[in-house]
């Protein structure tokens, strides 16, 4: 049992140079500074790469310590994944015997950490808990070129499957993917699920703050978020754009936050005489900040692409937009986690992945229907405050590691 008053070390693994604006880091930035609060001692620790070295070694983040001491040379490769994992077995199991967490969570993907950081908590005597946000195997899997890499990731699914059984708590975003761990034989395993900070994603006065932006009160406007590239393709939206009758086509304009590709997209858009249409505000660390510029937008859009694995999941930008009060259009099935929460509280349409002239039709009847797009932004809103506010899913998720403590 724990001693009362008694101040718990709790270390963050995450396989990213940190701080970061990905959404990874937003879950677990978010759920630090609310340990931290409580009394917990947090630390993080983090990756570099080649591109990053100017984030690696110690630093100090809003009273939390950075360790960014994972190499890796982001490398998707089953071989060289299993070459990164063993160095982090290396690594990490000295620098833990020093730090001595009482807890360590380890957020996936990335994967490459996970191996060592398992085997460092354990001789140092430290609770494991998984924070597991997609089914990342699986995806490594389908991406992998050659026999052997395939082999290689099969291998590891097998071995992180074992690690899951094996730790003190899995924590995962849906019930969905909280099924596919259950299958794998997990069975120490709560949903925990991914928000947004309501007290900071919220609606902000709409015409103030595209006077601020230099954006035009009349104009609709689509925002997008996030990673550019890979799996969200603003590629299609982008021709979706283009589909556009003529008489609204000049009223409607794509607005993109985010790192990536982005220099592809801009390149289709040119050539597809939508440059006055699509607009890059750059990356944004500052969630304040990235909160007015999505409350600007009229509707936000997550473009998934056709891959069956992003059925289970349920995007960070996902609660950002409807925090802000905005409706939402995402391409995916049917069947979807995604499609399941938007068609059951009525906050936004659905279109099949990768069909541009569904998505067309789609962006043209919330434009005509102002009203109602309104009306579902408010129902996003409130869906948010009452199921999917970080605050509340923060102070669930520390009861669940206050109860694998209690355990001892």
């Amino acid at each position: 049992m724990l001693n009362k008053g008694q101040k718990i070390k709790v270390a963050f693994i995450l396989g990213y140079p940190n701080p970061s604006p990905d959404a990874s880091w937003t879950r677990i930035s978010f759920f630090a500074k609310k340990f931290l609060e409580k009394g917990y001692d947090v630390s993080v620790f983090g990756a570099f790469t080649p591109k990053s070295l100017s984030l690696a070694g110690f630093r100090q983040w809003e009273g939390i310590p950075i360790y960014n001491i994972i190499p890796s040379i982001q490398v998707y490769n089953g071989v060289v994944f299993i070459l990164e994992a063993f160095l982090t077995t290396f690594l990490l199991p000295i620098t833990f015997l020093i730090v001595k967490p009482k807890v360590v969570i380890i957020s996936l993907p990335e994967g490459e950490p996970a191996l060592g950081s398992f085997i460092a908590s354990r001789l140092a005597h430290s609770k494991v808990v998984f924070d597991i946000r997609d089914e990342w195997e699986d995806y490594q899997l389908q991406k992998s070129l050659s026999i052997i890499s395939k082999r290689a990731y099969e291998l590891i699914k097998m071995l992180m499957s074992s690690l899951y059984i094996k730790a003190d708590l899995v924590v995962t975003v849906t019930e969905k993917v909280a099924k596919s761990l259950k299958v794998r034989g997990v069975t120490k395993i709560k949903v925990v699920p991914n928000g947004a900070d309501i007290n900071v994603f919220r609606p902000y006065e709409k015409n103030i703050t595209r006077k601020k932006l230099g954006l035009k009160a009349k104009d609709f406007i689509i925002v997008y978020e996030g990673g550019v590239g890979g799996y969200y393709r603003l590629d299609v939206v982008v021709k979706a754009l283009a589909k556009l009758d003529n008489e609204i086509k000049d009223k409607i304009k794509l607005l993109i936050i985010g790192y990536g590709n982005v220099s592809n997209i801009l390149r289709l858009a040119e050539e597809l005489g939508l440059s006055n249409t699509v607009i890059y505000f750059g990356k944004e660390y500052n969630k304040s900040r990235l909160a007015r510029i999505i409350s600007s937008g009229d509707v936000g859009i997550i473009p998934y692409d056709n891959n069956p694995l992003w059925k289970n999941s349920v995007p960070a930008k996902f609660y950002e937009y409807c925090a802000c009060g905005l409706p939402v259009i995402a391409t995916v099935y049917d069947d979807s986690s995604l499609a399941g929460i938007i068609e059951e509280h009525h906050i936004g349409l659905t279109t099949p992945p990768m069909d541009e002239n569904k998505l067309s039709e789609a962006i043209t009847w919330l434009y005509r229907n102002m009203q109602l797009r309104e009306t579902m932004g408010m129902r996003a809103r409130k869906l948010i405050e009452e199921k999917f506010d970080r605050n509340k899913i923060a102070d669930d998720f520390l009861k669940l590691i206050e109860g694998i403590l209690s355990d001892e």
